[in-house]
Formats: C-alpha cells, sequence, structure tokens
C-alpha cells in the first residue's frame, strides 16, 4: 500500500507544474476529454488482468503512475476550465457544487465499493471505475463552449519560458502567492491527523474500528454542509474575511480535537473543521479563479498542486520521527494551532480582506 501511495504521489509533484504550463497551451475540453477517456483505459487493463488471474503487484504500481501523471494534467485543466463556462458572479456557486460532489463522493464512494467488492469482486469494481471515467469523458465532450483561440506567438513561445513566466507572475501577484504557501501549509499540518487518527480512537478514546469510521464520516459530512451552505448562500462579497477566519476557526477546532476525551466532542469537532475547511477550499478556488488571467491559471494551478503534493510526504515522514518523542495529541494540537496561527498571518496581507 506504501508503494502503491508513492506511485500515485510522486507523478503529481514531479510532473504538476509542466503540466500546467501545458494546459494554458492547448484547448482545455479536449484535453479533459483525452485524460478522462485514458484513465478508463488504464483501469480497464488491470480488471482485465484480474478476470484472467495475471494481476501482479507490479501492474498496480504502473496504473497508479499513468493514472497520478493523468490526474495531474486533468486537475489544473478543470479547474482553470470552469471560469471558462460559469460567469463570474455564479462561481463560488459552481465550485460549492462541484466540491459537494467530491465530499459526498467521499462518504459514500468508500461504502458503495465495499459493498460490490463483497458482491462481485474486485475485478468488477475497477472495470465499473473504468466506466465512470468513460461517462465522464463522454459528459465533458459535450459542453459547449465559445471556442478560446490560441495565439501563434503564444505556441512559438518557448515552453519553459511560458513556465517561467508563471512564476515570475506568482512572484509578483502578493496575495495569490500567500494564499497558495498558506493552503499548502495547512495541508502540511492537517495531512499527519489520517494517520494519527487511529492512536487517538485506539489509545484516547477507547474505541475500535467503527470508531475511526464515524470521525472519518464526521468531516466528510462536515465538508458536506459547508459546501451546501456555499451554495445556498451563492456570491460571498468578502471572501478574503471568510477564508482567514474559517482557517483560525478549523485549525482551533483541530487542537481541541487533540485534547478531546469525549468521542462525541470529537465528532462535533471534526465536523466542524471539516466544514471549516470546506469554506475555505471552495472560496479559495473562486479567488483564484477571479484574481488570475485565463491564460495563466493553468500554470499556477499546476504550481499550487505540485507545492500541495509535495509537502505531504514530508509531513508524514516527520511525524513518522516526532512521534517517537511526543504524543499524538499533542501533535495534533500543536498543528492545529500553528494552522490557526497560519489564518492570522492572513491579517497581514495587504489586500487579503478586501478580497
Amino acid at each position: 500500500m506504501a508503494t502503491v501511495a508513492i506511485c500515485a504521489t510522486l507523478p503529481a509533484v514531479i510532473v504538476g507544474p509542466f503540466a500546467g504550463t501545458y494546459v494554458d497551451r492547448v484547448d482545455k475540453r479536449k484535453l479533459l476529454v483525452f485524460m478522462d477517456l485514458g484513465r478508463a483505459f488504464l483501469l480497464f487493463i488491470p480488471a482485465i488482468l484480474f478476470f484472467y488471474g495475471k494481476l501482479e503487484v507490479w501492474h498496480v504500481n504502473i496504473v497508479a503512475i499513468f493514472l497520478s501523471t493523468m490526474t495531474t494534467f486533468f486537475n489544473p485543466a478543470l479547474n482553470s476550465f470552469t471560469p471558462s463556462i460559469v460567469e463570474g458572479n455564479s462561481l463560488t456557486r459552481a465550485n460549492s457544487l462541484t466540491q459537494f460532489s467530491r465530499n459526498l463522493s467521499g462518504v459514500l464512494g468508500p461504502a458503495l465499493a465495499g459493498v460490490l467488492m463483497a458482491l462481485f469482486g474486485a475485478g468488477w469494481v475497477m472495470l465499473l471505475d473504468g466506466i465512470s471515467f468513460f461517462i465522464s469523458g463522454i459528459a465533458i465532450f459535450f459542453v459547449k463552449i465559445a471556442k478560446v483561440e490560441i495565439s501563434e506567438s503564444k505556441v512559438r513561445q518557448h515552453f519553459f519560458a511560458d513556465l517561467w513566466d508563471g512564476l515570475v507572475y506568482l512572484k509578483k501577484q502578493t496575495i495569490i502567492f500567500f494564499t497558495m504557501v498558506l493552503f499548502s501549509l495547512i495541508n502540511f499540518f492537517i495531512a499527519p491527523i489520517g494517520i494519527l487518527m487511529p492512536v487517538i480512537v485506539k489509545e484516547v478514546l477507547k474505541m475500535g474500528a467503527e470508531g475511526f469510521g464515524f470521525l472519518a464520516s464526521a468531516i466528510s459530512i462536515g465538508m458536506v454542509l459547508g459546501t451546501v451552505l456555499l451554495g445556498l448562500k451563492g456570491e460571498v462579497k468578502r471572501k478574503g474575511w471568510v477564508v482567514i477566519l474559517s482557517i483560525i476557526f478549523g485549525g482551533l477546532t483541530l487542537a481541541l480535537f487533540g485534547v478531546s476525551e469525549k468521542f462525541w466532542l470529537s465528532m462535533i469537532l471534526l465536523g466542524m473543521a471539516g466544514l471549516a475547511f470546506s469554506l475555505v477550499n471552495v472560496l479559495e478556488m473562486v479567488i483564484f479563479q477571479k484574481e488570475i488571467p485565463l491564460d495563466k491559471q493553468g500554470r499556477i494551478f499546476g504550481i499550487l498542486n505540485t507545492v500541495a503534493w509535495g509537502l505531504r510526504p514530508v509531513s508524514l515522514g516527520l511525524v513518522g520521527v516526532i512521534s517517537v518523542w511526543l504524543d499524538a495529541r499533542l501533535i495534533i494540537l500543536f498543528g492545529g494551532i500553528l494552522v490557526a496561527l497560519g489564518g492570522l498571518g492572513g491579517l497581514l496581507v495587504k489586500g487579503m480582506r478586501e478580497l
């Protein structure tokens, strides 16, 4: 499992900036369709090998590498594609719906997969997964948008000059740079919770697998509620303030979860943290889509994915070392406090509160 996780993470770290630059130079709708159909084909391979009894671990690793690579192209293309089909004042609601579907999938997907695995086996589940990507690709193919012309000078410009142009733009835009750094730091400090939560459940809350499942569901349910609230609200005028306050609130609830000894209180705290960070995720994306020029969004989103994914394995590695000396509860407590302090740091960034 660790090897598969590494194979699924490294491409996002290595390819991210190059994928984002490439996205800015091509037709995004066609790229989205090709990436979805490509991922469908990739998932058919292990399914067929499984049916013939030929599937081995190295096959899964290879598929994970290519799946991750295609996803690394797909994500910045999708993030920069949304403003092409949604008006500016509807971006908050559109991103809320996108996050809602992802969070709801996080609740229902594992449960559905477990049932299907028990009923039909892994081969049919992989096949169904591949079919879902195929359906997604066909759906995107029929999306109608105004054709965006890629200028000849843009195509002729050297690929690495394009990449450097994106980095220079990012350096000059203080607000975009700060939000990207903050988003990455949040991921850095939140990442250990997934591996420390089983320890908390067993040693502090004195519960088993069912307790872990309830706590994990509480986070997802909180995130679903957050996206529903934004979807009903629609346009948010003071996005900067909401992002800053949500980060502070989310960090504090995580810190309190670290010291909680009551199961019901832990569930409530994780649910509130999930709600807060769902507001951050949606509004950060809206800020990026509104503030970054459309022809540079692919590069910036690609860099964001690289930084966020790149820090995750570093965070997990450090926690593995630190947990030898520090209690899991203290690690979560300090991590939550640092997230809240990061939110407070947003008050010092010129223009952040006016977004």
